[in-house]
């Protein structure tokens, strides 16, 4: 049985695909639409006029859409910036990716690249896997367009 070799074009728009599917989780996850993703406890310390003091414990979680209902604030205005950084930099990249765009697929994988390795404590693991799929779709674009511009193939192994 014979399986088509996928061309360096394939590779890239398949690192595209992949790029776009896993930006839109971790753009979903964000925004908490599998559970919280930010949680708090506040402690509050009164004194009544007697001496004794109450403290009252406050807890609360939130996600990125509550910044866009209101209900809250804490990190929900961070989160939501940095889901929407996220989405439209891996639409950019995979669209770039798909089209053969391979500046632009560079552009936006060193930028996710930057965000990856800044937020490697908070929101760079929602970057990190696509930014490797724009890489790897990056890198093909570029072995294609040298390989295009040489005249030479590769030998057969």
């Amino acid at each position: 049985m014979n399986l088509p070799r996928p061309s360096l074009r394939d590779v890239a728009r398949g690192a595209g695909v992949l790029a776009v599917l896993s930006g839109g989780y971790g753009f979903l996850a964000m925004l908490g639409a599998f559970g919280p993703v930010s949680c708090w406890t506040s402690r509050t310390a009164t004194e009544t006029s007697s001496g004794a003091s109450t403290t009252v414990v406050t807890r609360g979680c939130e996600a990125g859409i509550d910044y866009l209902f209101g209900s809250t604030g804490g990190n929900a205005p961070v989160l939501f910036f940095w889901a929407v950084m996220l989405i439209g930099l891996v639409a950019i990249g995979g669209g770039a990716a798909w089209g053969g765009y391979r500046h632009l697929t560079w552009a936006s994988a060193v930028v996710g690249t930057i965000i990856s390795i800044i937020g490697v404590m908070s929101i760079g693991w929602y970057f990190m896997f696509p930014t490797l799929c724009l890489l790897i779709a990056a890198i093909a674009l570029t072995v294609k367009a040298r390989r295009e511009s040489t005249g030479r193939r590769p030998t057969a192994i």
